[in-house]
Formats: C-alpha cells, sequence, structure tokens
C-alpha cells in the first residue's frame, strides 16, 4: 500500500517504522532534524515542509491508500486533511486529535474515515477493569463476542488449566518469569503467574474472581496519582461510574485546573506525592485502586510502589515506553498502554483492519493474535511453529490440534510471538 504520515514525532516515526518493510511510505515533517534521524533508520521519502501548505505535496503520486495525520496539533492535523482533501486522491484518512472535546464534532465533510483520541484510549482501557477489576488487561475481537483477559495469579482457588477450559472459555498461556508458555489441558496454573485466558465474558468474571482471591471483587474509591490531561480524563469517565474519585497532584496549577473542570464530581488534592502522612490523614490508603497516570514512566513505577506501600491492592501503571514494559511486569505492576503508545497500535490495527487478517497484540506487543474469518470450506493443518490456534465456530472455541475442516463463518485465531502470518493468510 501507498501510505502518507503527517508528523515525524514518536507516533509517526513508530509508524513508518512498523510499516516501510511492507508499504510504501511517505513522511511530512517541518522539522528537518526529525527527519534526518529518521532517515538514517528507515527505509521512507521524507519531506520537509509544513503540512497545511500545499506546495508540501506537489511532485507527489496523486493518489493514497491512507493519509495518517499524527503532528502533536489538532489543528495542523485536521487542516491538513482539508489541503489534503483538495489535492490528492486518499482511499482512507486517519487523524489523532488529543482534545477530547473535538469527539462531538461533526467532521463528516472531512471525509475523515476514524479519528484517534489517545487519552480517551487509555481512559476507556482504565474503565474497562471497573467491571473486571481483578484483570490487568481486557482485549476485544472482531468477528466474536469473546474477550482475552490478562490477571496475575495470586492466592488461587483454581492449580490447573482443565479446571478452566470449557467449550465457551479457554487458557492461551501464562507468563511465567520470564518465559511465555502455552499451556495445555493437563498443565498446572502457578502463584504469580500472568495467565492470559480468552472466552466469555460472564463466565470469565467468576473464574477470575477464583485465579485473584487477594485484589479487590468491587471498585469504589479510587486514587489518581496525576492531574495532567490523561489523569483528568480518566477522572471523567470513572466518575460516570458513581465512584469516589480523588485525584493526588503537587502541581498547584494543573490541581486548580481540575478541580475547576471536574467540579464536586471528584476531590483534587494539591500535595506532594512524597508526603506519606498527609495521604494516610487524606484516607487515600483505603483506596480500592491507585492509578499512576504520568506521561513519564520512572514516575509511574514509583506512585505505583508507593501505592503498595500503603496497602493499597490494585494498581493500575501507565506505561509510555514499551521499554518500560519489562520492569513494570517484574514490579509485578498492572499495565495500560499510555496515550501515544495507545493511539500507535490503534492507528496499525485500523490499517490492519482494511486487509483480510486482522492483527492484534499482547503481552507487550511481544506477542500476536493473527484473526480471519473463513468464508469457503477448507482442511487445514496446524502451524507447525510453537503457538496456540483456536477455531470459534456458532459460541464455541475449538483448538486447532490435528487436520479439521474449516466451515464457512468460522473465525480463525492464532497467537504467536513469531509474527508470522503466513499461515492463517493462506486460509
Amino acid at each position: 500500500m501507498d501510505i502518507l504520515i503527517g508528523g515525524a514525532g514518536k507516533v509517526g516515526y513508530n509508524l513508518a517504522k512498523a510499516l516501510c518493510d511492507k508499504h510504501n511510505v511517505i513522511i511530512i515533517d517541518k522539522n528537518e532534524k526529525a527527519l534526518d534521524m529518521l532517515k538514517e533508520t528507515l527505509d521512507v521519502m521524507t519531506i520537509c515542509a509544513d503540512l497545511r501548505d500545499a506546495r508540501a505535496y506537489m511532485g507527489l503520486e496523486k493518489k493514497f491508500d491512507f493519509f495518517i495525520a499524527v503532528t502533536n496539533n489538532d489543528e495542523i492535523n485536521l487542516i491538513s486533511t482539508i489541503v489534503t482533501e483538495e489535492l490528492l486522491e486518499l482511499q482512507n484518512k486517519i487523524v489523532r486529535l488529543t482534545n477530547t472535546s473535538y469527539i462531538s464534532t461533526n467532521f463528516q465533510k472531512l471525509n475523515i474515515n476514524r479519528l484517534i483520541f489517545p487519552y480517551k484510549l487509555s481512559a476507556t482501557a482504565v474503565a474497562k477493569l471497573i467491571e473486571y477489576p481483578k484483570a490487568n488487561n481486557i482485549k476485544e475481537f472482531p468477528f466474536n463476542d469473546f474477550i482475552l483477559i490478562s490477571i496475575t495469579v495470586q492466592n488461587p482457588q483454581i492449580d490447573k488449566v482443565s479446571a478452566i477450559n470449557s467449550d465457551d472459555v479457554t487458557v492461551i498461556g501464562a507468563q511465567r518469569e520470564e518465559e511465555f508458555i502455552f499451556l495445555e489441558e493437563d498443565d498446572f496454573i502457578e502463584e504469580e503467574d500472568l495467565l492470559y485466558i480468552f472466552g466469555d465474558r460472564e463466565k470469565l468474571k467468576e473464574i477470575i474472581n477464583r485465579l485473584d482471591t487477594v485484589s479487590p471483587e468491587h471498585i469504589q474509591n479510587v486514587l489518581i496519582y496525576g492531574a495532567n490531561p490523561l489523569g483528568i480524563e480518566i477522572a471523567k469517565i470513572l466518575i460516570n461510574f458513581n465512584l469516589n474519585v480523588k485525584i493526588l497532584e503537587k502541581d498547584e496549577e494543573l490541581a486548580t485546573q481540575a478541580a475547576e473542570l471536574l467540579g464536586e464530581d471528584a476531590m483534587v488534592i494539591n500535595s506532594s506525592y512524597e508526603d506519606e502522612e498527609m495521604l494516610i490523614n487524606e484516607g487515600l490508603h483505603y483506596s480500592d485502586i491507585a492509578i499512576a497516570a504520568s506521561l513519564k514512566d520512572e514516575s509511574n513505577i514509583i506512585k505505583s510502589l508507593q501505592a503498595k506501600k500503603l496497602g493499597i491492592k490494585k494498581i493500575i501503571t501507565i506505561n509510555n515506553n514499551l521499554n518500560y514494559y519489562s520492569l513494570m511486569h517484574s514490579l509485578k505492576l498492572s499495565t495500560i498502554r499510555g496515550p501515544k503508545i495507545a493511539a500507535y497500535y490503534e492507528i496499525l490495527e485500523e490499517i490492519d483492519s482494511r486487509l483480510l487478517v486482522y492483527e492484534r497484540f499482547f503481552l507487550g506487543a511481544k506477542g500476536k493474535i493473527f484473526i480471519k474469518q473463513i468464508f469457503n470450506p477448507k482442511k487445514v493443518s496446524p502451524p507447525k511453529e510453537k503457538n496456540k490456534t483456536l477455531i470459534i465456530r456458532k459460541g464455541k472455541i475449538l483448538e486447532l490440534k490435528e487436520k479439521t475442516e474449516l466451515h464457512p463463518n468460522d473465525t480463525v485465531m492464532e497467537f504467536n510471538f513469531s509474527g508470522n502470518r503466513k499461515w492463517i493468510e493462506t486460509l
């Protein structure tokens, strides 16, 4: 495909890196230094220009499969879609907007296929955990209503995979110490496994309560570290669940702004994060969940460890840089993708949704899930590489272990760590 990216910042760079091996990628930005660094490592064409200037697009091929506007400036992203609409033939337009007030704006005349709101993505991922408070993460998929849940096993009442697997629930595997293991029916579940289970939503609620008897079963009192835009967006969403939300922010200006925005719906405390006596006096140690919402991972790790020390049982750590994911995991911290990482993966998945094989990520993007709907009957054997492959058929989950005939309307899901999609592409 031919892909035009507007913006060479963190998201633009990572998109170009992910896409340039298989697609023709052009990236435009007025930051010459950022483009020079990009050209040193990636096989892409770069143009140093203002996205709002029509001259930036002169000399380009007129037709692109995707235009992706991901600068850090919402207005530039929107204006660039107007300019390109006049000059180029664009099959799809994806625009990243940080200001969530644009959600209610009608952009139909701009012919934008997908608006990406990074702060909303991260906040929504946190909100999903209110329904499944013991889960670390929840993923949804096309073509079926099943979900994938990850959970840290703590003082479990279940010790074997066979006690979990059924027609509509199956254990995928576990991250155990530094290794991910695809688990089989007779395998045992161990304390502190990061367990991945796929299946029916309601049944998973009951199962995860038996796998983790330490974390709270219900969330009512919430502590958010940070009154930045992400912290405020998380608070806005959680308030809708009628939860008691408190935000801790040491910067007086940010605390004042948050208090004005949220009014009486949330309590904003302007104080140092390190003042443990104050935290106890304010009753913050009684929180059911703490969310470290800084845009800096080092800060989030420190705040999460502090919340653990206070005795808070459920802690969510926002992960803004995948280089910190392994450290967070080793510290037994539940992670949610930060805004930029969330936007990056959401855009990749949106591009992938135009293809016959859908792609999703798990275990901090170390693992991949390939999904394909079947239209014609075909006999297939399992992939040869290390994987777990499922067939979803009429609300039931079948594991592909031997040569099997696929039926029309089956959904095939392949979990692997090689990133190899050749097998599923042949279906």
